[in-house]
């Protein structure tokens, strides 16, 4: 039997062993989900305007009471008319008026003249508004009674055609709703073709006339 001596040199040699130690792995990469940015929307927006404090409807009735004077005339009465107004600064009137009293010859008068008048507003962003006026028109009259030129009765038909021009102030109350005051001079000629004048002053006689209107009124305006 071979006995052998154990190596006592073992254990000690795995101690003092170097040992390998390895470096942990590197982490793995990180993902970043980038979202692309958003684009920006422009709107197109439309400048504001400013908002009048008595804004306009673009269409209204006009009503009126009125007077008109002429050489040795003097009737009253009154009218309407229909109002188209596209802007603040223009208006256009349609309209008619009905008007009695004595003529030139002393006769009982009645007339109803028609006319169209483009009416200018010169300061529109105001509550007082001044405006003129620039019209043409026509009208139907008839007069009856004793002619103080002739000292005889006396029966006529009258049909005119003319123009006229003024100046006038509206007072625009509220939104819907002004009162109007204006002057008016007029100038028109008789087309009628009766062959007797209309003015006769001696031997003198003419179908050519004029004279002022006046009106107060009021004006209802629709829509916004």
């Amino acid at each position: 039997v071979v006995l052998t001596q154990p190596d006592v040199r073992a254990p000690l040699r795995r101690l003092l062993a170097p040992v390998v130690v390895q470096p942990a792995p590197p982490p793995p990469p990180q993902v970043v989900h980038v979202q692309p940015a958003p684009q920006p929307t422009y709107v197109q927006q439309r400048p504001q305007r400013p908002r009048s404090r008595y804004p306009y409807s673009q269409t209204g009735l006009h009503l009126h009471l009125g007077g008109l004077f002429g050489d040795e005339l003097a009737m009253g009465g009154g009218g309407a008319a229909f109002r188209i107004r596209p802007n603040p600064h223009f208006a256009i009137d349609i309209g008619g008026a009905i008007y009695g009293g004595n003529d030139y010859n002393g006769l009982d008068r009645v007339e109803l003249p028609m006319t169209v008048d483009a009416i200018f507003f010169f300061n529109p962003q105001h509550r007082f508004q001044f405006y003129g006026l620039l019209g043409v028109g026509g009208s139907f009259g008839h007069a009856e009674g004793f002619n103080i030129r002739t000292g005889q009765l006396d029966d006529r038909d009258y049909a005119h055609l003319g123009g006229e021009a003024g100046l006038g102030v509206e007072w625009r109350i509220g939104r819907h709703f002004a009162l109007n005051l204006d002057v008016r001079g007029f100038i028109r000629q008789r087309v009628d073709g009766n062959p007797e004048p209309e003015f006769r002053e001696g031997s003198r006689t003419t179908d050519t006339s004029g004279g002022v209107i006046g009106q107060a009124g009021m004006t209802f305006y629709f829509g916004r």
